[in-house]
């Protein structure tokens, strides 16, 4: 379940800024870039909290 929030949060969070982005700026390609961003940071995230062994 934590991995799941992880990756909504990153997609809610970074999405999100680029959907303000795109609203306030008029274009159309920073809530595509905010989401991939957003997932390839959650993605990361998830490694290095539960990925690395010690």
């Amino acid at each position: 379940m934590a991995v799941l929030s992880y990756i909504l949060a990153g997609l809610i969070f970074y999405g999100g800024l680029g959907w303000v982005g795109d609203h306030f700026l008029h274009t159309s390609w920073l809530l595509p870039v905010g989401l991939i961003v957003g997932f390839i940071s959650s993605i990361y995230l998830i490694y290095k909290r539960y990925g690395s062994v010690k």
